[in-house]
């Protein structure tokens, strides 16, 4: 810059809009297909995102586009990209992963890591994202720790300066440094299916402190956070989850891209002016968190002057748009470039895979009900977990413990909307049968288990609910931001939720301090289920390792086994049965609350079912919402 140009910006400061697009939590959904279902769908897959990319960026001509993680697994797809489809040879067979190169084919320009990029292990990761044509960072994912995060062995690069030109209000070029930092929820890593030993993880807000000033001191004129991490709580707690409220406290960050939760930020349904007067923004940091499976796009406008100094950002305005065909979604026009022709070929292939048969059952199989205590379809997961747990014990280690099951109902509508439930018709079963009854690649571990241990699960997994006091009429189960497949429960045992309890822990996982409990009358084979009473309890790596915020199993408490992914197990089951039939008896209730009553959301699906279980005294009190969901009320 010439002496008069400095001149010029200390009294005309240069003004410039940098937009930025992002995705988060694709999981493999390139295609607007439900493998699951078997069925096209509308409100998500990158190709529909695609249309939405190319509108934001006709708009505007300075645009970067990020991905805030957790893109590589989640569908029936990706799973065969890793088991079958990339080992095969031919012409048809993609050079690069598919969702990579889906990626590289809309340009984008950063990513981080999720939690489930790691589901098939670190072999299998690298394999991909080697290939990627745009930087891939994450500053709290670790090799080696160190004395303080800048001196660690990252397991990729922390963050990537983007060296960009972009266009002043006047239509003049100038240069800009912007810096993309990643996160990954600490401790949200397993040990899975040839992973080796999992990478370590930093405390989010530890590591950002540390490298945020780092970033500026090395040029970055503005920072883009991109924390795979959902809202979470408020005030900071050393390796929480969910970090993107106390992020957002961390001076130097000017946008944050959250994501992990599933949820979406802004929500299009919320009052204009929150009482800290923002509805787009964390502590004045403009914020999205952009849904899931590509069904929205995040997009921050930040409003920058240029000075002597550098680049600012004199003010920022965040927005979620959905997809062409979601509840609310606004017709698109864009020009985006069509797929290459191997991404119909792979989605044919995967057609084919799932639709093997290998076994039949005798009823229906679903979890319309899962939420107040019907469900057969993760009964029928529990079954295979526990016949399996049989016989390591048997063939392995020699004890004669109880055996235990727990698993949890992983398609329970919410965000997802109202046809995202298991159902495995009567009849032939398939490979496609199997993935909807189990959807993650997690593997089975088993854990020596206390009696305080299971009461302490349970606790947490009765804490979606919200509290239900006597006389109370029609309140709702739980909140719509909180997932369903939090309800773990436990074949083998018997208990009672009692609503009238607090919960004793927050929908994250945080423990309240509070006293009591809401699960009583616990027993096992009718006996009451003491502190100190040993089980062994089957359930998923993810789980064991503090997924989710259930309490984490000492090392010393989990039995060493080869990887046995869950799918694996359940398929071994029914095969192995031939017929199946599942049995429909609760393994919970609700303890009575007097004169009280809640109301819950499912699938209109539901109302073929309610006969199956005469023991839930529900009623429909309302077919179809704004959303599709079926409205019923249950009497405590």
């Amino acid at each position: 810059m010439t002496r008069v140009e400095q001149c010029v910006e200390r009294v005309v400061p240069v003004r410039a809009r940098l937009r930025i697009l992002a995705t988060t939590d694709l999981h493999m959904h390139i295609l607007p297909y439900d493998y699951l279902a078997d069925r096209p769908v509308e409100g998500w897959g990158l190709t529909n995102t695609a249309d939405l990319i190319a509108q934001a960026r006709a708009e505007e001509p300075n645009t970067i586009l990020l991905d805030n993680g957790d893109f590589l697994h989640g569908t029936a797809m990706g799973d065969l990209v890793v088991e079958q489809y990339r080992a095969a040879s031919g012409a048809d067979a993609p050079v690069v992963h598919p969702m990579i190169a889906a990626m590289d084919h809309l340009g984008y320009d950063a990513a981080t890591l999720g939690n489930h990029d790691f589901d098939r292990g670190v072999a299998v990761l690298f394999d991909a994202i080697e290939q990627a044509g745009f930087p891939i960072v994450s500053a709290n994912t670790i090799l080696r720790r160190a004395a303080t995060p800048l001196q660690d062995a990252t397991l990729v690069p922390p963050f990537a300066l983007l060296n960009r030109r972009i266009s002043d209000a006047d239509g003049v070029m100038r240069d800009i440094r912007i810096g993309v930092i990643g996160f990954l929820p600490p401790g949200s890593l397993k040990l899975g299916h040839n992973s080796g030993t999992a990478p370590q993880t930093r405390d989010i807000i530890q590591t950002a402190r540390c490298f945020v000033p780092y970033l500026k001191a090395r040029g970055a004129d503005i920072i883009v956070a991109l924390a795979h991490s959902g809202l979470g709580d408020d005030v900071h707690r050393d390796g929480m989850e969910n970090a993107l409220r106390p992020l957002s406290r961390v001076a130097g960050i000017d946008a944050i891209v959250g994501g992990h939760s599933h949820q979406v930020f802004p929500d299009p349904d919320a009052p204009d002016l929150r009482p800290d007067g923002l509805c787009d923004r964390l502590n004045h940091v403009p914020t999205i968190v952009p849904g899931f499976w590509g069904s929205h796009l995040g997009v921050i406008d930040l409003d920058l002057t240029r000075d002597v100094r550098g680049w600012t950002v004199a003010a920022g305005h965040a927005a979620l748009r959905k997809v062409a065909g979601a509840e609310g979604a606004d017709t698109v026009s864009g020009t985006v470039r069509p797929f290459p022709n191997w991404v119909q070929h792979l989605h044919e292939s995967t057609l084919n895979h799932m639709r093997t048969p290998i076994a039949r059952c005798t009823t229906d199989l679903d979890n319309y009900f899962a939420l107040v205590g019907g469900d057969c379809a993760t009964r029928l997961v529990q079954e295979a977990m526990l016949a399996c747990a049989r016989q390591v014990q048997a063939d392995r280690l020699g004890s004669d413990l109880p055996v235990l099951a727990s698993s949890a109902p992983f398609k329970s509508g919410g965000l997802a909307g109202p046809q995202y439930y298991s159902r495995v018709r009567a009849g032939q079963m398939t490979l496609r049968s199997l993935s909807d009854l189990y959807v993650f690649p997690n593997e089975l571990m088993l854990v020596r288990a206390t009696g305080a241990y299971l009461r302490h699960w349970l606790e947490r997994s009765a804490s979606l609910f919200n509290q239900v006091l006597p006389g109370e009429r029609a309140v709702w189960l739980k909140d719509d931001g909180t997932p369903g497949y939090l309800l773990e429960s436990v074949l083998g045992l018997t208990y009672r939720i009692d609503l009238r309890q607090p919960a004793r822990f927050t929908p994250e996982g945080a423990p309240l301090g509070l006293s009591g409990g809401r699960i009583v009358d616990l027993r096992h084979q009718g006996r009451r289920v003491r502190d100190n009473d040993e089980f062994l309890l089957a359930t998923s790596d993810f789980r064991a390792c503090g997924g989710g915020g259930f309490p984490e199993a000492p090392e010393d408490r989990r039995v060493a086994m080869p990887p046995l992914p869950i799918r694996d197990v359940l398929k071994a089951h029914v095969q192995r049965v031939g017929l199946v039939r599942t049995a429909q008896d609760p393994i919970w209730r609700f303890s009575e609350v007097a004169g009280a009553s809640i109301r819950f959301k499912t699938s209109p699906d539901a109302r073929h079912v309610t006969g199956r279980f005469p023991w839930l005294p529900i009623r429909n009190v309302q077919t179809h919402d704004e959303r599709g969901f079926a409205h019923y009320e249950m009497e405590l």
